[in-house]
């Protein structure tokens, strides 16, 4: 219990939410509440179909004859006694108590219900207790009738502080946070009902009830993302969130300031490039944007504004230089007059040394820090045959910050334990130096390694799916030996296709890897360390699939389309 006031019902009141169906998520949502309940239910058997005949249940979220739902979807409803929980699902031709757990509930209790793919799992007071059946609906949604219903009976006892939340709430997080009071936006909260106004229930009414997030302007919103050169991890970012932005009604434009080889990974989506002025001139002219996000080039924070651009600029980062003292170098020299002058606000994903920088150099800036997001609908694990020998593969271009060295010393020496392995790399070979390109060729020899290597230059995104479920189903890895990521899309599409990846303990993966649990980290620089790791992702098979297993259930669960769209949105309406 948190509040000394609640919501109280006798057993004939209903509260509404308006709206009372959250529409921005589903199958995947955590749901937490304070109740304390004063009537007995009767506990049905779990079931993954079929309509229940008992509609006598004490449902604190009820179901609601406004719903209209087809033959797919479903909304949870909860019943809560003080001899228990249970769990509905609720459709067209489906009533079904897809999770039921016996148990004392008679003093005030905090329950969590953490929906995950569809999977309903339950936590009380911060503690996991049951975890319910796979729902046969492929759309399970959320639902906020609160204390009851005519025909399926009404809740009595005592209700306050419900959250709704767009992701999987874990165990660690539920107990960290359950008793402590919101007091500003959370990341991933959706809605938010104290119900600690001293107010009593009454019957059948509409209820709208404060909640911590900011409603967002559903205009159409046309947006324009700038960048140096269609390459890299920028790309594959600005692909990714075309299809999550036009999902939500925003329509996306590219501009490139000079060519590259991810031009061949086509979207339908307007791309320019050009670096001359009077044809940027004319591309933000015609485009009318509302907003243009420029990343990384500060230079052309300036420049938009000089050729007439009146709108919002963004100036957004996903990686900086090649060390965070480089970064603090960066913001603090020649870039801080652009940003500061030119600015409206800046973007960062969720990376620590990018967040400690840019709240020193520009804390009077608004600034919005969330997740990227990645589409594991259009980008997943693909079932080829099996490659004779373990693979350890790399990705990135031949330059310092992605320490090629460092995978070519760690290689060889796998090697001198298993004499079977093969090493992938895969490099965009337009963007390297021949003095780097020289140095690699010579390290080879040193190492004897060039019978055991296989270089795939400027392969197609699309393919890389194919490449990373071959690595991971070989019995291999991919090892990341960057010395700074800021977000690391290449780690993420490796974990999402079922490659363990074993990384760098680098900031910018630190979302995507538990070391492990989703993957491995390593010291930068540390040889010795590296090999020992990797040498147990080979031959640790319990190990090994797990970290596969739990590696693409993690990127699912924060990183998708629907909640960066969210995020941005709420951005968008802020400024």
């Amino acid at each position: 219990m948190l509040h000394s006031s609640y919501a109280s019902f006798s057993g004939s009141e209903q509260l509404k939410a308006d709206p009372p169906t959250s529409v921005l998520i589903s199958n995947t949502f955590t749901i937490e509440f304070w109740i304390r309940p004063s009537k007995e239910q009767f506990l049905e058997n779990e079931a993954r179909s079929g309509i229940s005949t008992f509609k006598n249940q004490p449902f604190v979220i009820a179901p609601d004859d406004d719903q209209v739902l087809n033959n797919t979807e479903a909304s949870v409803a909860i019943s809560v006694g003080t001899n228990g929980i249970s769990i509905y699902e609720v459709g067209k031709n489906h009533f079904t108590p897809t999770l039921v757990f016996p148990c004392v509930v008679e003093e005030w209790t905090h329950l969590a219900l953490v929906y995950h793919n569809r999977i309903p799992s339950l936590y009380m007071n911060g503690k996991f207790v049951k975890k319910g059946i796979l729902s046969r609906r492929r759309k399970i949604v959320p639902h906020f009738c609160f204390g009851g219903h005519p025909s399926y009976g009404y809740f009595q006892g005592d209700l306050q502080e419900v959250r709704l939340w767009n992701i999987v709430r874990t165990e660690p997080f539920i107990q960290a946070f359950f008793k402590k009071t919101i007091e500003h936006v959370e990341d991933h909260m959706i809605r938010y009902w104290p119900l600690c106004k001293e107010t009593t229930a009454q019957p059948v009414i509409k209820a709208s009830f404060p909640t911590t997030v900011t409603p967002v302007d559903s205009d159409r919103k046309k947006l324009l993302f700038t960048f140096y050169i269609p390459s890299g991890g920028v790309e594959t970012l600005n692909r990714q969130r075309f299809y999550a932005l036009s999902e939500s009604d925003i329509q996306c434009d590219f501009l490139y300031t000079q060519s590259g080889t991810g031009l061949q990974n086509k979207v339908n989506a307007s791309v320019f490039v050009t670096n001359e002025d009077v044809k940027i001139k004319e591309i933000i002219s015609k485009g009318s944007y509302d907003a243009i996000i420029v990343n990384t080039d500060y230079l052309l924070l300036k420049r938009l504004r000089h050729l007439g651009y009146k709108g919002h600029l963004i100036y957004e980062v996903q990686g900086l230089g090649t060390d965070k003292e480089y970064t603090n170098a960066y913001l603090k020299g020649h870039a801080h007059s652009y940003i500061k002058n030119y600015s409206d606000a800046i973007l960062y994903p969720n990376t620590p040394h990018l967040i400690n920088a840019f709240q020193q150099y520009f804390s009077s800036k608004s600034q919005f820090c969330f997740h990227n997001c990645f589409d594991t609908k259009q980008f997943h694990y693909q079932p080829l045959p099996k490659h004779p020998t373990p693979i350890i593969g790399w990705v990135g271009r031949l330059e310092d910050n992605k320490n090629w060295r460092d995978f070519l010393r760690i290689g060889a020496d796998i090697i001198k334990h298993s004499s079977d392995i093969k090493l992938w790399m895969f490099e965009d070979n337009t963007l390297s130096t021949p003095t780097e390109r020289e140095a690699f060729e010579r390290l080879l020899d040193q190492l004897n390694l060039r019978s055991h290597l296989t270089i795939y230059a400027n392969q197609p995104h699309a393919k890389m799916a194919e490449y990373f479920s071959t690595i991971g189903d070989s019995g291999g890895f991919l090892c990341s030996t960057s010395k700074v990521e800021g977000f690391g899309y290449a780690v993420l599409e490796a974990m999402v296709c079922r490659c363990p990846v074993l990384s760098t303990d680098s900031d910018g993966v630190k979302s995507f890897i538990i070391h492990n649990q989703t993957g491995k980290f390593f010291t930068l620089g540390n040889i010795e360390e590296a090999v020992r790791e990797g040498i147990e992702l080979l031959t640790d098979k319990a190990l090994r699939e797990t970290i596969r297993n739990q590696g693409i259930t993690h990127i699912i669960q924060h990183f998708s389309p629907q909640e960066y769209a969210v995020h941005f949105k709420q951005m968008l309406s802020q400024l």
